[in-house]
């Protein structure tokens, strides 16, 4: 038998599953009438209710969307702080490995035995595939290590670009989808994400780089101005 659950709560879980319903309600986008009959059936699956009250879905949804507000407009005041103190750096000329493990760890001596020569080198264990990805003027070097069936995946042209951010981005959420949707919403596709510390890395195709840098440049510098004109 399934337990049952409050009306509030259950609106929750499925607000939750919902991104896009999600971001509306945060910003009090949504008509919440309609609203409520749209999500009625799954609320009452997630409930284990019956025949629940159109009117007692909108209360919960209002509920929760005054909730979602408050915390909303606070957490946005904290990533807009991080990234408006963050610089941006553009590399170009990058190629994405992926290798098979066992490969990778036993040419690992190679691959760092010229590691001062790198312009660009970062490596990240995947469950069973390491990805590295290196300068262009050392991609040929890195490929002759492995044998063709080694290497899984192979992408060449293209850019990192490097945010890097004030320590607070460690316990600040929302920083990364913040950005990431801003590349996303422009059509740009990020193939690789890395952090290391308080710097993070979108890899994306070298076409798409200097449309997704001047992107970020004007985030940032349009939220600088805003928190000085505050």
């Amino acid at each position: 038998m399934t337990e049952k659950i409050s009306v509030a709560e259950a609106a929750r879980r499925v607000i939750n599953m919902h991104p896009f319903i999600y971001d509306c309600l945060k910003f009090g986008l949504v008509n919440f009438s309609s609203l409520s009959e749209f999500l009625k059936k799954e609320i009452e699956a997630i409930s284990g209710r019956r025949n629940i009250s159109s009117e007692s879905i909108k209360m919960a949804l209002i509920r929760y969307s005054e909730e979602l507000r408050q915390t909303f407009k606070s957490l946005e005041q904290q990533v807009e702080e991080v990234v408006s103190n963050s610089v941006l750096e553009l590399k170009n000329d990058l190629s994405v490995f992926t290798v098979e493990e066992r490969a990778l760890i036993r040419r690992i001596s190679e691959v760092y035995s010229r590691i001062e020569k790198y312009r660009f080198f970062q490596l990240t264990q995947g469950t069973d595939t390491f990805t590295l990805i290196i300068d262009e003027k050392n991609k040929d070097f890195v490929k002759k290590l492995f044998k063709e069936e080694e290497i899984k995946v192979l992408i060449e042209d293209q850019s990192a670009i490097l945010l890097s951010s004030p320590e607070t981005i460690i316990n600040t959420p929302g920083v990364i989808a913040f950005i990431t949707e801003v590349l996303a919403n422009n059509n740009i596709n990020i193939t690789q994400i890395i952090s290391c510390h308080t710097d993070t890395i979108f890899i994306v195709d070298r076409k798409d780089a200097l449309k997704g840098y001047e992107l970020l440049e004007k985030l940032i510098l349009g939220l600088r101005g805003r928190r000085t004109r505050k």
